[in-house]
């Protein structure tokens, strides 16, 4: 005598339905995780720290303070991408050797200050 599992089916269906979603948001959480290119763009509008690139000097930095830009050096910084999230971190020195340090996370196209 055969028994039919009838509750099994639906357990195993909305099993397959979990991981396929599950699936799905973890490829999206990695297709929208920021970029460098979107943590330089958010450094320009919350922190008013823009770069622009020249031969001579490589990757200078400028920031804007009362309407006065103010140059910053570069002095090194981290990106790690995580799959579905990434951490930044940049510090620069202005023209008296004061340290800045900018550390943000970004997930899904979103940056946040650290």
């Amino acid at each position: 005598m055969k028994r039919e599992h009838k509750h099994g089916n639906k357990r195993g269906a909305g099993l397959r339905a979990g991981i396929v979603v599950l699936v799905v948001l973890l490829v999206i959480l990695v297709m929208t995780n920021p970029n460098e290119e979107d943590f330089v763009a958010w450094l320009a509008s919350e922190h008013d720290i823009h770069f622009s690139y020249d031969v001579n000097e490589g990757r200078p930095f400028t920031q804007t303070i009362d309407g006065e830009g103010k140059k910053l050096h570069f002095k090194g910084g981290h990106i790690r991408h995580m799959g579905i999230f990434s951490t930044y971190s940049y510090r620069f020195a202005d023209n008296e050797e004061k340290e800045i340090q900018i550390e943000a996370v970004g997930i899904m196209n979103m940056l946040w200050n650290r």
